[in-house]
């Protein structure tokens, strides 16, 4: 049985009054204003987040946005400005940060010199480079797995429409030993403020053949 596809809803009042609905999944957004629905993708932008479907633009940034037609030179005719989010999404993360532990399950010790690395990202194009919001370096010292992180970040840099992702990695002496292998999301979209990351052991690199 196929699974149902799922919407994220965000309610906006925008000027004069007026109430907005957005309904996203990935990179496609419904917009519901007055009795009228415009299914959009998402399209390059040089500030915020903008959906068109070629006839209509849903522009985003922070809390805000603003439908507009669409046009060649970005000078289409409003259709309603001033729109604000009746429920902020970014409030969870106001306080910028992000807790959680890296682990591994392999029966070794690492030496002290090992660094942790925890890296945030925002992942919400698929055809473009992830895009590093923080990250952070812990020695391990006397410690082993699991270790406890605090990622600080700015909290005005997570939009909250975006998807983000923590990765982490562990280095012995410069070279990679260990990596999250798998996509961890959090912060925006109903995903967590807290995670538990599992690395797995890289292979060491083949010795050059002797001549």
């Amino acid at each position: 049985m196929k699974r149902a596809m799922e919407w994220k809803q965000f309610a906006y009042t925008c000027e004069g009054g007026a109430h907005l609905k957005v309904y996203l999944h990935n990179e496609t957004v419904k917009v519901v204003f007055q009795d009228k629905v415009y299914l959009m993708r998402q399209t390059v932008s040089g500030s915020g987040t903008r959906y068109s479907d070629g006839k209509v633009v849903w522009w985003s940034k922070g809390n805000g946005g603003f439908l507009q037609v669409d046009a060649p030179d970005g000078e289409g005719d409003m259709i309603v400005k001033g729109c604000q989010l009746d429920k902020p999404l970014n409030s969870e993360v106001v306080q910028g940060s992000l807790s959680g532990t890296v682990s591994y399950r392999v029966r070794m010790a690492l030496p002290s010199s090992a660094i942790i690395e925890v890296i945030l990202q925002d992942v919400s194009r698929a055809d473009t480079p992830a895009t590093v919001i923080a990250e952070e370096k812990i020695t391990l010292d006397e410690r082993q797995v699991p270790v406890r992180f605090e990622l600080k970040f700015d909290p005005a840099k997570i939009d909250p429409q975006h998807a983000y992702s923590v990765s982490a990695r562990i280095l012995v002496a410069g070279q990679l030993r260990f990596i999250s292998d798998k996509t961890y999301p959090v912060l925006t979209r109903g995903n967590p403020t807290q995670v538990e990351l599992l690395v797995k052991q890289v292979p060491p690199p083949s010795a050059p053949a002797k001549p």
